[in-house]
């Protein structure tokens, strides 16, 4: 009696499972009545690198806002490139420029397809390509003149850089005085303190691959009088042959505050 009971258990059971797995979920179930032709295409949030170096070393970001059952297809002109589509992220694309020894100017494009097969109109970014030719770090370090401009405005303006860990690069402050913003701390009769965050030096990460500069955010210091404490952050670029620039923005604080706009050229 007892394998009787045991042997109908099972076969309820059996016969359970199988109408289970024949059963679509609700999700399965919405998706299979959902009209997908009813989806207009369209692009959203396009965004990606409008500046940069023409490196052929390394690839860079472009992406949109993602809507389940599209894909998207990404197309450059104007100069040559390689694309490789995010394997786990298809409305990802990552470019690689390919390299070249004067400025360049180049369009990067995509387009949307619904489930249902429908396509949008192509969306575009236009990417101003700087002059790129292989550099090490140490060509970096030393003396560059151009202007700065915005909060601090100096013309000409000189910096010299020296070698920091990695491929950084320190602008030093003067007397308590940053090398960037200086007319607006002068201004201010302030001066950064030793002993707090970078005492007013700004560091500068140097991509020796893609071309880019990026001033980490960080603790900038701390000034007198007041005391008052001071963030720093930005970013920008690198690009040429033979001389070369670098073109940056650096911001005070997290919201920006106060700012400048460098572009400097290798001495």
């Amino acid at each position: 009696m007892k394998y009787k009971i045991l042997s109908a258990f099972g076969l309820i059971m059996a016969t359970a499972l199988i109408f289970s797995a024949c059963t679509k979920s609700e999700i399965e179930k919405a998706n299979d009545a959902y009209d997908w032709s009813k989806v207009q295409p369209m692009i959203f949030s396009f965004s990606g690198p409008t500046t940069g170096a023409a490196s052929g070393l390394a690839a860079v970001k472009y992406s949109v806002a993602p809507r389940g059952g599209s894909i998207y297809t990404f197309e450059t002109s104007g100069h040559g490139s390689t694309i490789e589509i995010d394997e786990d992220w298809p409305h990802i694309a990552w470019v690689t420029w390919d390299q070249s020894s004067v400025d360049v100017n180049a369009m990067i494009t995509v387009y949307e397809t619904t489930a249902a097969g429908l396509s949008s109109d192509k969306d575009t970014l236009n990417v101003a390509l700087g002059a790129f030719c292989p550099k090490d770090f140490t060509d970096f370090v030393g003396t560059w003149v151009g202007t700065e401009t915005g909060h601090s405005e100096i013309d000409p303006f000189t910096v010299t850089f020296v070698a920091g860990e990695g491929n950084t690069l320190v602008a030093e402050a003067t007397a308590g005085t940053p090398a960037f913003l200086s007319k607006v701390f002068l201004g201010w009769g302030e001066t950064f303190q030793a002993g707090h965050g970078n005492e007013g030096d700004i560091n500068l990460e140097i991509d020796l691959l893609t071309g880019a500069v990026t001033i980490p955010n960080e603790y900038w210091g701390q000034t007198l009088p007041g005391p008052y404490d001071y963030r720093v952050h930005g970013g920008g670029s690198w690009s040429g042959c033979g001389s070369f620039t670098m073109e940056f923005d650096v911001f005070m604080d997290d919201s920006g505050w106060r700012s400048s706009h460098v572009v400097i050229t290798k001495q």
